[in-house]
């Protein structure tokens, strides 16, 4: 969930206490995600078939739901749909959208041998700027058409994303420009408020501040844990790592690197 996070705070002031060190908080400023030095790769989807061109996904423990490739749009999550047209023999092309608006478009094709699936997509922010991602899975299981379980084997994205961050005593603040996000929440675990309109309705989002340079979250939907993860601030306090995990997959983390600007 790229476009809901972000953030860090010195290893030179860990000798402070909690409420002062974060008060001064080195985490303030603007930070830029550095997707070349990022591990986006690791975690396993599946996709099962219902007959007749529909499927069932699912990430193995927060999200799943049914859809076709018959053209309509099918529900997701909250207030996502998903609409599918192709073939395994010809390509499947997905569109994402939020209440009605595009969020992503991507093409699935499948090596001869149906041993991998290839998808290029490109993503579209609120602030009409968009990104390409190209993603490799490695079948698992399953044939030679979509459903199996899959491997992310590579994954690449052009998305850079850029946080604003500020910590003023136990509060903490984060705007996200291209998503027209912003977020506000106490560093104690309570929740939190995001708004911008790709937030999807029933969203809630916690921090707390674990030690002087770690803060954990946790994004819900109507009080479900859908991923959680840390940021952890490195030793030269020019960046930060982020990293984020579906609950009960914690070994298919992902991890992001972000740079202060």
């Amino acid at each position: 969930m790229n476009s809901l996070l972000s953030y860090a705070c010195a290893a030179g002031l860990a000798v402070c206490a909690l409420p002062s060190c974060i008060a001064q908080s080195p985490w303030n400023g603007t930070w830029k995600e550095n997707a070349a030095k990022s591990k986006l790769t690791g975690d396993t989807i599946t996709y099962t078939s219902k007959g007749d061109g529909a499927f069932h996904y699912t990430n193995g423990a927060t999200v799943e739901y049914d859809f076709a490739c018959d053209g309509k749009p099918h529900p997701t999550i909250a207030d996502r749909t998903v609409t599918c047209t192709g073939s395994a023999a010809d390509g499947y092309d997905f569109t994402y959208m939020a209440h009605g608006v595009v969020l992503s478009k991507s093409r699935r094709t499948f090596s001869p041998n149906g041993a991998m699936m290839m998808i290029h997509g490109t993503a579209t922010r609120p602030d009409s700027t968009s990104f390409d991602y190209d993603e490799t899975y490695k079948r698992l299981s399953g044939g030679k058409d979509l459903a199996g379980k899959w491997l992310d084997v590579k994954d690449k994205s052009g998305s850079d994303n850029v946080m604003v961050m500020s910590i003023k005593g136990d509060m903490l603040h984060i705007d996200e420009p291209a998503y027209k996000e912003v977020i506000d929440a106490k560093l104690d675990g309570s929740d939190g408020t995001a708004t911008g309109p790709t937030v999807p309705p029933g969203a809630g989002l916690s921090y707390k501040a674990e030690n002087p340079t770690k803060i954990h979250f946790a994004f819900r939907l109507d009080g479900k844990v859908i991923s959680e993860g840390t940021y952890t601030l490195n030793p030269d306090g020019k960046s930060y790592t982020e990293e984020v995990w579906v609950p009960g997959k914690e070994s298919e983390k992902a991890t992001i690197l972000f740079e202060k600007q």
